[in-house]
């Protein structure tokens, strides 16, 4: 699995049938989850639209099979990786289950616009536009507004600190909104000038080099293109936020063998210094994307298990 992120081709630019092939969710599932884990039986799986403005966008949703009908769960709000560039809805199909199952929750993985057809920051605009109208029909989704997460892996723990800045922005407008519960954010990218010490020590690591974070860069934030955002505006790159009090308080889970470690270390030093509470826990001898790899490393195991415990274990079923 490592020889094979390592040797992938990353043409420039993409060709349309290149990203297509690398977005599809794989095949045979089977296999897959054979390799990357299962969804517990105890969930409930099932895939919906949401409509926003640009259309519709798929949303995958975990429910415990334990839930009575009119049950109000906690909510968890997940977006995948992939670079702003890749992923799907199923890379993170385990960790949902389990996090569903584990925290008795309503798990709702959102899916968003991807580069280089849809640059910064339309990958985060989809992600909160997507946000705000699940909190609107939290009903539908049988969830509690009340104790709201979100979750995110990579490019995901990116759009998860950005949502959660967000929301503590329309908190502070709209005192009647209640204030996200959590931030759980998975060896999140924080810095997309690529400047932490880590991405210069471990250029060469396992599974994401410098130069495949910088083919996903040139792709997210292509120079010269009107309206083009730069990759140290904290609209993008939350490290660089001067203010991030009042956001939730943060899970940040970081690999050690992964060039955005010391993204995931800065980041839990700037909540630090506007007073959010968070954990930064590094795992020294995992690597980037090691918690969809449950069956390989039992790192993923340890980190979920930090995850629920963070968002509340789910009572004993009678």
């Amino acid at each position: 699995m490592v020889a094979i992120a390592r040797r992938l081709p990353h043409p420039e630019p993409p060709t349309a049938r290149y990203l297509s092939l690398l977005r599809a969710e794989p095949r045979p599932r089977r296999l897959v989850r054979a390799l990357t884990g299962w969804v517990p039986s105890g969930v409930r799986v099932s895939d919906e639209t949401i409509p926003l403005k640009h259309g519709p966008a798929r949303v995958r949703v975990y429910r415990p099979r334990s839930a009575a009908a009119q049950e109000r769960l906690p909510l968890v709000i997940n977006f995948h990786g992939g670079g702003f560039v890749f992923g799907n809805l199923a890379q993170t199909d385990w960790l949902c289950g389990r996090v569903a199952a584990g925290a008795h929750a309503v798990v709702l993985s959102l899916s968003y616009r991807l580069a280089p057809e849809h640059p910064a920051p339309i990958p985060y605009q989809d992600c909160w536009a997507a946000t705000q109208h699940v909190l609107r029909h939290s009903a539908y989704f049988g969830a509690d507004t009340s104790r709201v997460s979100v979750m995110g892996a990579s490019a995901g723990g990116n759009l998860a600190a950005l949502v959660a800045i967000a929301h503590r922005d329309l908190c502070r407008a709209d005192r009647t909104a209640a204030p996200l519960a959590h931030q759980i954010l998975i060896y999140p990218a924080t810095d997309l000038t690529l400047s932490s010490p880590s991405v210069t020590e471990l250029g060469s690591a396992p599974i994401l080099t410098r130069p495949i974070m910088d083919w996903y860069g040139r792709q997210y934030l292509p120079e010269g293109l009107a309206g083009s955002i730069a990759s140290n505006d904290p609209r993008i790159s939350p490290v660089f936020h001067s203010d991030l009090a009042d956001c939730a308080p943060a899970l940040i889970i970081a690999a050690g063998q992964d060039p955005l470690r010391d993204d995931a270390i800065r980041y839990g030093q700037a909540l630090d210094r506007d007073g959010v509470p968070n954990r930064v826990i590094i795992y020294p001898d995992a690597v980037h994307g090691f918690i969809s790899m449950p069956r390989l490393v039992s790192d993923a195991e340890r980190a979920v298990t930090e995850i629920i415990g963070t968002l509340g274990a789910a009572e004993p079923q009678a």
